[in-house]
């Protein structure tokens, strides 16, 4: 038997006895804690209460039990580390070789009450990180979240005396869904509890991704955009391929969520030397654009399609490409969410895609401008205390430049200081 130690603490106790009876006859010591302990021993078997092991009472109403190094020095170690063996040995560690665990039944408490106070106490925190610990260590700890495995762990006990790994695999990969589906009940209930309605965290990356099947995607209608492949920039991919949906001359580039520059390229005779930020985003990827790109310290590159998809991949190697197609027949009559934070509170607008300053307007804070040069650059700027710091930064360097900014796009609330200093240099404002 290489099963030899196992910690079992169940919220569902269906089958638990019969289940550690047969490890006990099989020789495994069985720690445990709380209720579950109690209805082992008072059931006969032989259990070790956590806190023996720990040395450490459970605290904050049960709160605290098995979140120890004691526990979780057991549960991680990985024996093909010299290391982590001499870990455990120097602190005086005994390996636990099973974790039997499944967590406090918020699903079913959500089901009868919207008590906040209710809800919190029942999200289960050791428990959630036992199985985490167990699934990730899987060569080493057999994890169980499910009862209906019980019997089959068993069988293969007693079959070769262990858990072969192909098994240990399937029981991780069982824990890791079963804690991302616990995880999206809570997160799914709260943003009803403390939003002003349902599924208040709409967001692009919702159409850019709609294969992807989480629940969060039930409400959506509407697919706008599909890129070629996952990326965590998703959604400002689709943001830009949105923008230039709507103006084919455009190149937008982003840096991490925020709009940084963009350029019309009819008006920069193709010129995109002044475009700065990590992804860029264009309609036709030009083997032109190809050569500038190539040195450029854009790491992510998304296009509609390619003059010449082969060459570009080549000369583009170390770079994410991105391919996007849209879904929409005709996106001047649509409009899209915008969630902003305010406070602890995600409000959603809804956003005309007509006006593509608007729309990057309503994806950036408030207080940001979009200045538009003569020379067919954009440059975004942001300060949320003071937007004439922003506006005369704006200024400053396009005199520096000797480039004439023309017009202003901004969310902010426009002073008469703010319109003066335009009106001085001849800037159309415009709000939105």
């Amino acid at each position: 038997m290489n099963i030899k130690r196992a910690l079992i603490s169940v919220s569902d106790k269906t089958g638990i006895v019969e289940f550690a009876k047969e490890l006990h006859n099989r020789g495994v010591e069985i720690i445990s804690t709380g209720g579950t302990a109690k209805l082992l021993s008072d059931s006969g078997i032989p259990v070790k209460q956590v806190s023996e092991v720990t040395g450490f009472p459970e605290i904050l109403g049960g709160r605290v039990k098995t979140l120890h190094p004691f526990i979780f020095g057991a549960i991680l170690a990985n024996y093909d580390e010299q290391s982590h063996i001499a870990d455990l040995e120097e602190h005086s560690i005994s390996p636990i070789d099973m974790v039997v665990v499944n967590l406090y039944p918020f699903e079913e408490v959500q089901k009868q009450t919207r008590d906040e106070d209710t809800l919190i106490e029942n999200i289960d925190i050791g428990g959630v990180a036992l199985l985490r610990a167990a699934a990730k260590n899987h060569r080493n700890v057999v994890v169980v979240c499910d009862p209906a495995d019980y019997p089959k762990v068993i069988k293969l006990l007693d079959s070769c005396g262990d858990v072969p790994l192909h098994d240990r695999r399937m029981f991780a990969l069982k824990a890791f869904y079963y804690t991302m589906k616990y995880d999206s009940t809570i997160h799914k209930v709260l943003s009803e509890l403390f939003a002003s309605e349902k599924y208040e965290h709409m967001t692009f990356e919702k159409f850019s991704n709609p294969q992807v099947n989480y629940e969060i995607l039930d409400n959506v209608d509407k697919r706008f955009v599909r890129l070629s492949k996952y990326t965590e920039q998703s959604t400002v991919v689709t943001l830009g391929a949105l923008v230039v949906a709507q103006e084919p001359d455009f190149v937008i580039a982003f840096n991490d969520s925020l709009p940084v520059s963009m350029v019309n390229l009819k008006t920069s005779g193709g010129r995109i030397c002044d475009l700065v930020g990590s992804t860029v985003v264009m309609r036709r990827l030009t083997n032109d654009m190809v050569r500038k790109l190539k040195e450029s310290t854009f790491t992510i590159i998304s296009y509609e399609e390619a003059e010449d998809e082969e060459y570009a991949q080549e000369a583009l190697k170390g770079k994410e490409l991105i391919k996007f197609t849209y879904f929409f027949e005709n996106l001047q009559t649509e409009k899209i969410p915008i969630v902003h934070m305010v406070g602890n509170v995600m409000i959603k607008k809804l956003v005309s895609t007509m006006n593509i300053y608007r729309l990057l307007l309503a994806s950036m804070p408030k207080n940001s401008l979009i200045a538009e040069q003569n020379d067919g650059f954009f440059k975004f700027e942001t300060c949320p205390t003071n937007i004439i710091e922003s506006l005369e930064k704006l200024i400053f360097d396009s005199e520096k430049a000797m480039i004439k900014l023309i017009n202003i796009y901004t969310n902010a609330e426009v002073d008469n200081l703010f319109t003066k200093i335009c009106g001085e240099r001849g800037i159309n404002i415009f709000t939105f």
